[in-house]
C-alpha cells in the first residue's frame, strides 16, 4: 500500500471502514434423496431468507432447472421430475435473498433410483391423487380451500384429506374434491397435507405430502420510538416476534394523512425514516407491521416533536431559552383532579407563555386561552365545564416571544 492510500484509508470515518457489503445467502446442509425411478428431492438451508432454485441434468452442462414454490425461507426443497431410471445426474443449488444476492453451491450428484423389475400390469390403472391447492411450502391463515385430483381405471369411490396423517375430514364421494379448511382449529407452525384416494377395486393410494405453514396470529408490535430527531426528520423505531414488513402513518393529526412507502422485507428489527418534516411541530405516528401469511396489526397512536429550525446557538442564547422554557411551562405533570385535596388539580403557566392551547391523543382541543396577563391556568376541564377523562393530554405553548414549546401531561381521576 502506498504512503497515499494509507493516509486516505486513516482518513475515512471510523463507520465507513467499519461497514462491510451485505452478505449473501449461506448455503449448508445440501442433499438429495431420490424418492422414485423418475424424481428426486433436493434440500438445504439457508442462513438467511432466501428463494430456491436447483439447476439439474446429465452433465455439469446441466440444462433444466427448477424452483420451490412460496416466499422466500431458510429451509428448502425443490422436487426434480421426469428423470431417467438410474442415471447419475448433476445438479447445483441457488439461492437469492430479498436484497438480490445470490449464492450459487458447487457441482453434486445423485443417482436416479432403478425401479424394480415391473410387475404384471393390472388389468386397470390404479388409483392416482395430487393435492392441487394449497402450493407446497405455502403460508396459510383462516380458512383455505384445499383441492385434489384423483383418478382410477376403476373409479374413483372416495378421496379423504389428511392433515399431518389423521383424518381431516369426512370422505368425498364424487368430484370435485375440495375443503374448507379452517387453519384456526390447529396450532401455528408447519404442518403437512396429503389426500388418499380409494377406488371401486378396494386399491389405495396417497399423495405426496405437501408442506404448509400455518399462521393465524398477526405479529406482535413491540419498542415503538422515535429517534435522531430533527428539525426535518426522525427515525422511526420498532420491533415485532415474527418477520414482517415495515410502514409508518404520520401527520400533524391523529388522522395522519402521510405515510412511507411499503418496505417489503420481512424483518423482525426496523428502522423507518421520516422526512420533510416541519420543524418546531407535533407529530403523530403509527407503525403497522404484515406478516408472511398476510396478518397486519397497527400500534398505538405516538407523538414526536421536531426541533426548532435553528441548529445552533450561542452558549448564552440557549441558556435564555431555556430560563424562557421554564418560565413558560406548567410545573406541575400529573394532575389529580378527582382528589379534592387542593394539590395539583390545575396546571399553571408560566407568565412567559401568551396562549395555551391542550389536546388529547385524539387532537381533539380541550382547552385554549390567551392572555396578556401573569399566568394562563387550566383547571382539567374542557369547554363545557366537565373533567376530562383521565389519560395524556398535550399542551401547545405559545411564548411572548413567539417559540413554541410543548409539554405533556397526566390527568388521573
Amino acid at each position: 500500500m502506498t504512503r497515499a492510500a494509507a493516509i486516505l484509508l486513516v482518513g475515512l470515518p471510523l463507520l465507513a471502514r467499519a461497514q462491510s457489503p451485505p452478505a449473501q445467502p449461506g448455503l449448508s446442509g445440501i442433499g438429495a434423496r431420490a424418492d422414485s425411478a423418475t424424481s428426486a428431492v433436493i434440500t438445504w438451508t439457508t442462513d438467511q431468507a432466501a428463494d430456491a432454485e436447483v439447476d439439474y441434468g446429465l452433465s455439469t452442462a446441466y440444462g433444466g432447472s427448477a424452483s420451490a414454490i412460496g416466499p422466500p425461507a431458510e429451509s428448502h426443497s425443490v422436487v426434480l421430475s421426469g428423470l431417467a431410471a438410474g442415471a447419475l445426474y448433476h445438479y447445483r443449488v441457488k439461492s437469492r435473498n430479498a436484497g438480490g444476492l445470490l449464492s450459487v453451491s458447487g457441482d453434486f450428484t445423485f443417482t436416479a433410483v432403478v425401479p424394480p423389475p415391473l410387475a404384471p400390469a393390472p388389468a386397470v390403472a390404479a388409483p392416482l391423487v395430487l393435492i392441487m391447492n394449497p402450493p407446497q411450502g405455502a403460508f396459510v391463515s383462516g380458512v383455505v380451500t384445499i383441492s385434489a385430483n384423483a383418478t382410477s381405471g376403476a373409479g374413483v369411490a372416495a378421496v379423504q384429506f389428511l392433515l399431518d396423517g389423521l383424518d381431516l375430514a369426512p370422505p368425498l364421494a364424487s368430484a370435485p374434491y375440495t375443503f374448507s379448511w379452517n387453519t384456526a382449529f390447529v396450532a401455528d407452525g408447519g404442518h403437512g397435507l396429503a389426500a388418499v384416494a380409494r377406488d371401486a377395486a378396494g386399491r389405495a393410494a396417497t399423495s405426496p405430502i405437501v408442506p404448509v405453514t400455518v399462521d393465524n396470529t398477526p405479529p406482535a408490535i413491540s419498542e415503538v420510538s422515535a429517534a435522531a430527531v430533527s428539525a426535518s426528520g426522525a427515525v422511526i423505531l420498532w420491533k415485532t416476534n415474527e418477520r414482517s414488513n415495515s410502514q409508518v402513518e404520520y401527520g400533524p393529526t391523529p388522522a395522519y394523512g402521510q405515510s412511507t412507502p411499503l418496505n417489503a422485507s420481512l424483518v423482525v428489527n426496523r428502522g423507518v425514516p421520516l422526512t420533510g418534516l416541519a420543524p418546531d411541530t407535533l407529530y403523530y405516528y403509527r407503525v403497522k407491521s404484515r406478516d408472511a401469511a398476510g396478518l397486519l396489526s397497527v400500534s398505538g397512536d405516538n407523538i414526536l416533536t421536531t426541533t426548532g429550525a435553528s441548529g445552533g446557538v450561542s452558549a448564552a442564547a440557549g441558556a435564555a431559552a431555556t430560563q424562557g422554557d421554564s418560565a413558560a411551562k406548567a410545573p406541575q405533570k400529573t394532575l389529580t383532579p378527582a382528589l379534592a385535596d387542593g394539590i395539583n388539580d390545575r396546571a399553571v403557566f408560566g407568565p412567559e407563555a401568551r396562549e395555551v392551547s391542550i389536546v388529547d391523543l385524539h387532537g381533539r382541543r380541550v382547552f385554549h386561552e390567551t392572555s396578556a396577563g401573569p399566568a394562563i391556568v387550566w383547571n382539567c376541564r374542557d369547554g363545557s365545564g366537565s373533567v376530562v377523562p383521565s389519560g395524556v393530554y398535550i399542551a401547545s405553548i405559545v411564548t411572548r416571544d413567539s417559540r413554541r414549546l410543548y409539554q405533556s401531561f397526566t390527568v388521573a381521576k
